[in-house]
Formats: structure tokens, C-alpha cells, sequence
């Protein structure tokens, strides 16, 4: 079986500078999302504008539709166990997440779709399927590959929290914004009261209100039109199994279009989650 797909953005105004266990499983979905963090260290100048503009700190909508991350490190660990992943990652907002990882003989390509996910491992030459509702319950997190988008470059706009992923600002203050989701689910972004930037986004479950996913932003890099978190330490707060990504970042481009490739051998295991 193999998935061969063509994406290409449909605007072009942001040019290249803008541009076998379940756990293990969550872990390389996890790394897609690391690897959408890669960002370039080639700074620019801000714009005056953007200061102005970010005075409302909940109004950031950055236009960003696609993006491609050729290369990253990625540091994860799952329990007790850890492993560095050379990677690459490609994101068309409004369809697919789609990335790929070695280390030494290790493989992975996997890619996430509006509703589902497919990782294959040819190492072990196994096939993990599923639903992204599986990741969702994992996580609290709706996993999409807007959602993604959103995650990773820090975005805290009203109009789509609200609108696209059914959160309710519940409360609100220069340095915290808390969003009620489904389920009563609870997002909390923490800010820095000086800059508006986001430091942390954590997601609590709906009972205890205990953790179960949430991700550090420690430091930004500002672009023509933007400022966009460059480091990030990212865990998901199992009970057994707990699992963190710590991502060094390289270069991103925006709006290049890409072919996504994926293929399953025919003898390989299939497994849907």
C-alpha cells in the first residue's frame, strides 16, 4: 500500500523566510509535533507595528497556511527510555501533518490528517492507524493539524480557539487566559506580563483537574511580520509511561509545496489504535 500526495499552498504572500506499544506510538506523534517547531535562528528585525498590535493579547491570528521544516534535532524520552532523532516535518494547516525521523537503522514517516493518523515504523516493519479521537482522549487536546499549527507557533486567536476548536474564554488577565473546551476540558496559557508571549500551555483533564499535556515556551525569535516561540519542551503527563520532547531547532520555510510519501509493505503489521 502507498499514500503519495501533492500539497501546494494556495497563497504565496509569505516568501521562504515566513515562511509495539501505544506509548511509543503517542512518542512519534508527539515527535511531529516537536518537529513542527523547528524554526530558523535567522533573525529579523519586528516590525513597529507588531507592538501595537499585540497590546489585545488575546488577538494574534498569524497567516501562516503552511510550513516545512527540513531538518531537526529532537531529544525523547518515554519513562525510562530515550531516544535523538534527526527529522523533518511538512504542515498544510487545513490537511496534513506529515513527517519523518532516523536515527542510525531507526525509520519512521507518519502523517496526520483531519481525522486520523498513520505512523510506520521500518525498523520493526510495524503500521500504527487510528482515529485522532485516540490522541485526543491521550492528550485533551484536539489533535488536527490546525490545532498543530496553532500549538506550535504560539497563536492565541479568539476566533479560532472558539470558533474551530469550541473553546470558551472563561477568564483573562495580562498574564493568563483560561479556556474552557469540550468535556470540561481546561486550556491555561501563561504569559510573560511584559512582552504578552506566551511561557506555557497547559491542558487539564475534566475530573481532577490534573495535567495531561502542556508545553513550555522558553524563548521567541522575531521575524518581518511576527514573533515565534523557537524553543520548546513539550510532555504529556501519563500516569504510566510519562512522555517529554526537548526540540533544537534549524530552518523553516513557508508555503513551499511538497510531496508526501508513504509507503507500507505488504507483510508489514497493521495495527489500528
Amino acid at each position: 500500500m502507498i499514500e503519495k500526495t501533492y500539497f501546494k499552498p494556495q497563497h504565496t504572500q509569505i516568501q521562504t523566510l515566513y515562511l509495539g506499544s501505544p506509548f511509543w506510538v503517542m512518542a512519534l506523534l508527539l515527535i511531529s509535533f516537536g518537529m513542527n517547531a523547528c524554526r530558523s535562528h535567522k533573525k529579523a528585525p519586528a516590525s513597529a507595528s507588531f507592538e501595537t498590535e499585540e497590546a489585545i493579547f488575546y488577538s494574534t491570528c498569524y497567516p501562516i497556511e503552511s510550513l516545512w521544516a527540513p531538518s531537526c534535532k529532537l531529544e525523547i524520552s518515554v519513562g525510562k527510555q530515550s531516544l535523538s532523532l534527526n527529522g523533518s516535518i511538512y504542515i498544510q494547516s487545513d490537511s496534513i501533518c506529515y513527517f519523518s525521523g532516523k536515527w542510525l537503522l531507526f525509520e519512521i514517516r507518519g502523517a496526520i490528517y483531519r481525522d486520523s493518523f498513520i505512523v510506520v515504523n521500518y525498523l520493526e516493519r510495524v503500521c500504527y492507524k487510528g482515529k485522532n479521537d485516540y490522541l485526543q482522549r491521550m492528550t485533551s487536546y484536539p489533535v488536527n493539524p490546525e490545532s498543530l499549527m496553532m500549538l506550535f507557533t504560539a497563536d492565541r486567536c479568539e476566533d479560532v480557539w472558539r470558533n474551530k476548536f469550541n473553546f470558551n474564554i472563561t477568564a483573562g488577565s495580562n498574564n493568563r487566559i483560561m479556556m474552557q473546551g469540550e468535556n470540561r476540558s481546561l486550556l491555561e496559557m501563561n504569559l510573560n506580563t511584559k512582552n504578552r508571549m506566551v511561557q506555557e500551555m497547559v491542558m487539564y483533564n475534566n475530573q481532577q483537574r490534573q495535567p495531561t499535556f502542556s508545553v513550555v515556551y522558553s524563548g521567541y525569535d522575531p521575524f518581518p511580520q511576527f514573533v515565534l516561540p523557537s524553543v520548546f519542551d513539550i510532555s504529556a503527563h501519563l500516569e504510566e509511561n510519562p512522555i517529554r520532547i526537548k526540540a533544537s531547532f534549524r530552518e523553516i520555510l513557508f508555503n513551499q509545496p511538497q510531496q508526501v510519501f508513504i509507503s507500507v509493505p505488504s507483510k508489514y503489521e497493521v495495527l489500528t489504535l
